[in-house]
């Protein structure tokens, strides 16, 4: 950022600061992400062993993660009334227990409506995280590396992805389903204690979304572009992460430790991607960079429909790399949405549909198409889509409003 306009981005009581010298605090918040996001995608590579413990049909397994977004998706939406009241930094706290906690309700449920409930709960807690975790890491960072913070913050999802399927596969080599869901819980709550006496950032209150706030941002053509991408590239990766397994089990044929072990690796890639789009966007703009990425994303999951053994194989090591990527570059354009003071409102006012279209309505309709016309044809679908909504892209506009920030 040019200096001498008189506006900056700052941290209580210091300058301005580089992505370098806040690595450690975008590193703690990644941390939180992570095992927030590993509370929800763990139950991916557990599922047929739900299934068949609960007697669960896939229509009925994939709808558990619905409930997840149901739960999320309203509470994110009032998250800035909490904010205002914990402040950011209480609010993440509160998010992390909440996860912990709800997961372990669901480990010692032995009936499906406590279960229910426990997903429910679940997304209450995942709901509360993100508006204020975005407000706390564009605080500590100059917007000229906003695109490498929240790429590195972005890779709490992406070890979510790698390490589910490993964790839940060495996991049941010495306990069951339900006991790998107490270890996840349980590090999920150790990592909460140390962000509350170590990590830093947040210590300011959140802005609730009052009807000048939202107006503001529904006005903005962009809001309403990234937010449909988003929701699209949200099912791409969440929504057909969740029922990936269960497809490749019952419609390919492979067997339970080789598909976790698959589908773990396939996610390795996606580190490397994650970091490179979040450069790439801040050499080149958001936009082009999208652009490119939902092209390619759009194909692969075309391809996974329609593919076989070795093809198959490759197409999911790919899919996962490319989709990763798309994510830091839209958080970024959703940056640019509004002023600084109301950017946990823009965050909250777009990720519940978002993550109630992509991690709840997506796979909850590969359940049903799995269940009647066989989960390949979902993926065309889903391919189709992101195709088709490509064009969007020409009605995105970036404008910047920074905006002075004296309090920190």
């Amino acid at each position: 950022m040019k200096e001498g306009d008189g506006r900056k981005f700052t941290v209580r009581n210091s300058g301005q600061k580089s992505i370098y010298r806040i690595l450690t605090p975008i590193l703690f918040l990644a941390g939180i992400l992570f095992f927030t996001f590993l509370s929800r995608v763990v139950f991916s590579p557990l599922l047929v062993l739900i299934e068949e413990e609960l007697h669960l049909s896939h229509a009925k397994s994939g709808s558990l993660f619905l409930l997840i977004s149901i739960g999320f998706a309203p509470v994110m939406l009032g998250s800035g009334f909490v904010s205002q009241r914990l402040t950011h930094r209480g609010t993440i706290l509160l998010s992390s227990i909440t996860c912990g906690t709800a997961v372990l309700i669901i480990a010692f449920s032995h009936s499906l409506m406590g279960m229910q409930i426990g997903m429910v709960v679940l997304g209450m807690g995942s709901g509360l995280y993100f508006p204020s975790a975005m407000a706390t890491m564009t605080r500590l960072v100059d917007p000229e590396h906003w695109g490498k913070a929240i790429s590195l913050h972005e890779a709490g999802p992406t070890m979510g992805y790698v390490l589910a399927p490993i964790v839940a596969e060495l996991g049941l080599s010495f306990t069951s389903w339900r006991g790998v869901l107490i270890i996840v819980g349980v590090g999920g709550l150790v990592m909460a204690a140390t962000f509350a006496l170590f990590g830093q950032g947040g210590r300011f209150a959140g802005e609730p979304p009052r009807l000048g706030n939202v107006g503001r941002i529904f006005y903005q053509p962009s809001f309403w572009v990234i937010a449909i991408l988003m929701s699209l590239a949200c099912g791409a990766s969440v929504g057909v992460y969740a029922i990936l397994p269960v497809y490749l089990i019952t419609e390919q044929g492979l067997e339970q430790g080789l598909v976790n072990t698959l589908v773990g690796l396939s996610r390795v890639s996606g580190l490397v991607a994650v970091f490179l789009a979040g450069w790439l966007a801040d050499s080149f703009g958001a936009k082009w960079v999208m652009g490119a990425i939902y092209a390619a994303t759009a194909i692969l999951t075309g391809l996974m429909g329609l593919s076989q053994k070795i093809i198959l194989v490759i197409v999911v090591f790919l899919q996962p790399a490319v989709v990763a990527a798309f994510f830091p570059v839209g958080l970024l354009g959703l940056a640019n949405v509004g002023p600084p003071r109301t950017r946990n409102v823009a965050v909250s006012l777009m990720i519940p549909f978002v993550y109630l279209f992509g991690a709840g309505i997506v796979p909850a309709g590969m359940g049903v198409m799995g269940e009647y016309y066989g989960f390949a044809l979902g993926f065309l679908l889903m391919g189709g889509l992101l195709l088709v909504s490509l064009f969007l892209l020409l009605f995105m506009h970036h404008r910047p409003e920074p905006e002075p920030d004296p309090s920190g």
